[in-house]
């Protein structure tokens, strides 16, 4: 130190993880699109893809855990040519808890991070139907608390009522995030009816899905 200044030094960097969750039955390019859009926002170190065991909302899945999981290693194609995304984990978590007959809330996933990567900055990847019924989410204020979220807009002209919602969430502006995307007139849904068209799954998930005659493959 020189004439009692104190010499600054540059404030300790926080690791980054990125969480991306959903049923994926199965896991078509719009996911990929995505989570592609909520890395760029947030440019993490890590991000943990993990499909839902059983979830809250929905009684059964059409394909089973093992498979779901199987087909989203369609994520790590991201990881090529990326640099948003130098470092992704397909995480079966979610998977094992309800194969050991538990029924798992996004809050235990999150905590589960925060016990994984002590002191990292934890961010939440979720569409814009997820934000607009959050507060319905189990304990959906420490979710909150633990991560912060990183909206994509799944359907044109609705950022007026995400920015509103946000804000009743969230008072501060300070813990959701949007990330702009050009959103693709896909669902999971259509796929398991045969309604999408073709070229809306990506070929990794293309091939598990006919190799045990999925979604009518």
């Amino acid at each position: 130190e020189e004439k009692g200044q104190r010499l600054r030094r540059p404030a300790e960097v926080k690791m980054k993880v990125l969480l991306y969750g959903g049923t994926f039955d199965p896991p078509h390019n719009g996911h990929l699109n995505n989570l592609r859009a909520a890395a760029d926002r947030v440019r993490p170190d890590k991000v943990v893809v993990m499909p839902a065991g059983l979830s809250p909302f929905k009684q059964h899945t059409s394909a089973p855990g093992a498979l779901r999981l199987e087909m989203c290693s369609c994520f790590h194609a991201l990881e090529e040519g990326m640099d948003a995304i130098p470092q992704l984990e397909v995480s079966g978590w979610e998977v094992a808890q309800a194969e050991a007959g538990s029924h798992n809330y996004t809050v235990l996933t999150v905590e589960k991070l925060a016990r994984d990567y002590p002191g990292a900055q934890l961010y939440l990847a979720i569409g814009s139907d997820m934000l607009l019924s959050f507060d319905g989410w189990h304990r959906w204020q420490d979710i909150l608390r633990l991560a912060h979220l990183v909206v994509t807009s799944r359907h044109v002209g609705d950022d007026p009522e995400l920015h509103a919602k946000a804000l009743r969430l969230d008072p501060t502006g300070a813990r959701i995030l949007f990330a702009p995307v050009q959103a693709l007139p896909m669902a999971s849904s259509d796929i398991r009816a045969g309604k999408a068209p073709a070229g809306v799954l990506p070929p990794e998930t293309e091939q598990i899905a006919g190799k045990y005659h999925l979604y009518g493959r």
